[in-house]
């Protein structure tokens, strides 16, 4: 019961499906993004805790490499979520939950080191009777069917493994089949006796890496009954009913941008800055035009369209993460940034610019100014829209 577990005003992770993975090979993954930060992860060490009724895993970092505030070093380290996304076979979320002075929540969907989608919010973003359900995290906690205290506290009473970051060894196989609540040995299709069981009111075990340990587990008589299992034939229609509802979803998203689309001209072209992410690639290609021959994208004024002959369309957006574009084949990190960034002045404001790829979309110009962030699909050799840049800073804070 979580009853008995106080809520933490700060906490973040990473939370993934159960599937075939390898324990060590992520926490070899993590150790090396921080390391590589210059982070002290000597005391560090990753917790998986698997949800106690439903395949879903959450890991989370202790140690004194957090600071004593999860919600911001999650925050603050995105590009491990693209780092473990690399070692899992499907999507992951990055998350965190802020709830002190100035309530924070965001997260961040990767899978194969992309970003695929992120959100962030604080409180004075939104209106002042907004509704837990208005929040980030909690939106995304609905569509998972999971509730704000699973994660909060963790999974509390699930079976759970740690490893060190320092020298996170281990027997792949035994971590997973703990992780999975199955008791280690060759009889790992077998279903698990009663003496494998714990009662759900028991203390999650913790056990060091080479030795976890299940926990939490109910007993059989108050064990759920198995779902229905359902056809081939139902499975392939629920697959193509999700698949159609998505692509109307994108197609409204994207005509919804073209009805209201800033855009600047200059003497190379046409430039639109659409209320998209970078991850929004399908809405973006067709705002990314070298040599304009023939038809102007949709959303853009068709008086210009013969001015516009044998030029470029361009696009600038909105970065939230800096992981979200990458320098080399590594996403960006903020020490490669602070060192690799050239000062500039943009409108008589102070930025910093460096030129980083898009993942599937190519070259172009990363502008900060603080923390905020806009990618331009223009390299360092042509001029950079500055009303847009600034206007696109200005509505990050």
């Amino acid at each position: 019961m979580v009853d008995d577990v106080s809520m933490p005003s700060s906490f973040g992770g990473l939370l993934f499906p159960l599937d075939m993975f390898r324990p060590t090979t992520l926490a070899a993954v993590l150790a090396e993004g921080l390391v590589s930060q210059v982070k002290n992860i000597l005391d560090a060490k990753l917790v998986l805790t698997r949800h106690p009724q439903i395949q879903v895993v959450i890991a989370r970092i202790e140690g004194s490499v957090i600071d004593g505030d999860e919600a911001r070093f999650w925050r603050d380290n995105i590009e491990l979520a693209l780092m473990a996304s690399q070692v899992l076979p499907r999507q992951l979320f990055l998350y965190y939950v802020g709830v002190n002075v100035e309530p924070r929540q965001g997260f961040v969907v990767a899978q194969r080191g992309q970003v695929l989608a992120a959100e962030d919010a604080t409180a004075d973003q939104l209106p002042p009777d907004a509704l837990p359900e208005d929040w980030p995290v909690e939106r995304l906690l609905a569509q998972l069917g999971l509730h704000y205290e699973d994660l909060a506290t963790g999974f509390v009473g699930g079976p759970t493994i740690e490893l060190s970051l320092v020298d996170g060894g281990g027997d792949d196989r035994e971590l997973l089949m703990a992780l999975a609540g199955q008791p280690p040995g060759p009889a790992e299709d077998a279903e698990p006796g009663p003496a494998a069981k714990a009662p759900t009111a028991a203390p999650t075990t913790r056990a060091p890496a080479s030795k976890a340990a299940p926990a939490g587990a109910a007993p059989a008589k108050d064990a759920p009954a198995r779902p229905k299992r359902i056809t081939v034939e139902e499975d392939q229609k629920r697959r193509a009913a999700e698949q159609h509802a998505a692509q109307e979803a994108r197609e409204a998203k994207a005509a919804s941008i073209r009805a209201d689309l800033p855009y600047l001209i200059d003497e190379f072209g046409i430039i639109v800055a659409p209320i998209a992410e970078l991850a929004d690639t399908d809405i973006l290609e067709p705002f990314l035009v070298s040599k304009l021959a023939g038809d102007l994208p949709a959303g853009l004024p068709r008086d210009q369209q013969e001015p516009l002959q044998g030029k470029r369309i361009d696009f600038a957006v909105k970065v939230e993460f800096l992981s979200e574009v990458f320098v080399g084949e590594r996403p960006l990190v903020k020490p490669t940034f602070d060192e690799q960034a050239a000062a500039r002045t943009l409108g008589g404001q102070a930025v910093k610019v460096l030129e980083v790829l898009a993942p599937r979309l190519g070259k172009g110009t990363f502008v900060r100014r603080e923390r905020a962030g806009v990618f331009v699909s223009r390299t360092a050799d042509l001029p950079l829209p500055e009303s847009l840049i600034l206007a696109l800073l200005d509505q990050q804070g």
